[in-house]
């Protein structure tokens, strides 16, 4: 490894959702890292030594934790050259994407504990039928206005991409319940860069060695 860089163990849960775009940074940029997967039995003896009571983490030449799936996904970003570090507006228009994602993920996830089987069908309804695709057109009109063509910002792969990418493998899959898996997918420039980070060849070797 170049000693240029630094020693990386990311440790989340064993399945995608806040810590699957920073191990696709970190792959994709060719970073190596420890990706250590947490079961049920092992988190709640973990959960008192994590810095916020909270997965993902980072950690950094054995020693420095970064947590935060947002703080982790820019880091790995900056490492893989898939985050503007040099241009502040470039960067600040890759996080209102990696941001607003964000919120479209958070808008599911927060049904997932749900006990209550009638509130879980009407959450996840009127998400499918409300909510996301209003957050997704959003998205769309964003993507139009700052992609160089290919891509959510500029004319190159950035974080903002992978996050997309990740959220939209996630809805596709038929995870969620009430969720169609074809929803994202009449919003061309979203699913256009779905398709995209999907073909690369390192997310396709990710992806063969990580199915479920």
């Amino acid at each position: 490894m170049s000693p240029t860089l630094p020693t990386l163990k990311l440790t989340y849960f064993n399945v995608s959702m806040r810590g699957e775009p920073a191990r696709l940074a970190l792959t994709i940029g060719g970073i190596p890292f420890e990706d250590e997967r947490i079961n049920g039995e092992s988190w709640p003896a973990l959960k008192s030594t994590t810095p916020f009571g909270q997965l993902p983490f980072l950690t950094v030449n054995g020693t420095t934790r970064v947590a935060q799936s947002g703080g982790i996904l820019r880091y790995a970003g900056a490492l893989a050259n898939l985050y503007p570090c040099t241009d502040p507006l470039k960067a600040a228009l890759v996080d209102q994407v990696v941001f607003h994602v964000d919120d479209i993920s958070n808008a599911v996830y927060c049904t997932i504990h749900e006990s209550d089987a009638a509130k879980k069908s009407l959450a996840r309804k009127t998400l499918a039928e409300s909510k996301w695709p209003q957050m997704f057109a959003s998205l769309e009109r964003v993507i139009t206005q700052h992609s160089g063509g290919k891509w959510a910002v500029g004319d190159s792969m950035t974080v903002a991409d992978i996050q997309i990418y990740v959220i939209v493998s996630l809805i596709s899959s038929g995870l969620w319940d009430g969720i169609p898996t074809d929803l994202t997918e009449k919003y061309s420039k979203v699913h256009a860069i779905y398709k995209a980070v999907q073909s690369h060849p390192k997310v396709v070797e990710w992806e063969a060695a990580h199915k479920k």
